[in-house]
């Protein structure tokens, strides 16, 4: 009654009831804004933070594993360092990340690959035995490439692969006990050439965003928020 009492006179609403109505939505917006800086402050802050992802496969610890790397003719013809690299950046992390007892370091990896060029018509339990480990992580790279197919002008980086996991020592050697997908892709958006990203810039983004997601699966992974992959 008080604050209608003082706004009502004979002529109806006063001077003074609008300048009391004004600063009350004044107040009642700037109370708003002290409540959202903070909220998005906050929102912010989380997207620089990182999660704890528990491994969807930890079939790794306590076990041998080799990592067995393959891909298309065309893959080999275009981009003949791939497999060595992708090899030898996945055996290191999943050494260094999991509790696995050994693995087939990536030279001896791609010398028995070499020296066995019928390796990819053979089973897995026999690879597996050949090297003598416990597990294969048989990485199958089905797309590399830096540009969209007709347009060599503009990067449109992607790289693809399943990865799947044998248990030698299991009661199925040949088959597959884990299997997961990777796609990445770089740049995170349209219109970039080679004014802005060289050809071996985009490919290391691309090798560096691949090894990510093919190891986290294995371990307790800590995760960024915000990925732009």
């Amino acid at each position: 009654m008080g604050l209608q009492a003082d706004c009502l006179g004979r002529g109806g609403v006063t001077r003074r009831c609008a300048a009391l109505v004004v600063l009350t939505l004044v107040g009642m917006q700037s109370g708003c804004e002290i409540v959202a800086v903070p909220f998005f402050a906050y929102n912010e802050f989380q997207k620089t933070q990182s999660t704890m992802v528990p491994a969807e496969y930890a079939g790794l610890d306590g076990q041998s594993f080799a990592v067995l790397v393959s891909g298309d003719r065309g893959l080999h013809a275009d981009f003949p360092g791939i497999v060595p690299q992708i090899t030898n950046q996945v055996s290191e992390r999943l050494k260094a990340e999991t509790k696995a007892t050994g693995y087939v370091p990536a030279q001896a990896m791609l010398r028995y690959q070499y020296e066995n060029p019928g390796w990819s018509a053979m089973a897995f339990s026999e690879v597996a035995d050949d090297l003598g480990v416990d597990r294969l992580v048989v990485v199958d790279v089905q797309e590399f490439r830096l540009n969209d197919p007709g347009n060599r002008f503009l990067y449109d980086g992607v790289a693809a692969a399943t990865i799947a996991v044998i248990e030698a020592d299991g009661f199925s050697p040949d088959d597959i006990a884990f299997e997961f997908f990777v796609n990445v892709t770089f740049p995170d958006a349209g219109g970039f050439g080679p004014e802005d990203f060289s050809q071996q810039e985009v490919a290391s983004v691309l090798m560096t965003r691949f090894v990510n997601r093919a190891k986290w699966p294995f371990y307790d992974a800590e995760i960024p928020n915000e990925l732009a992959y």
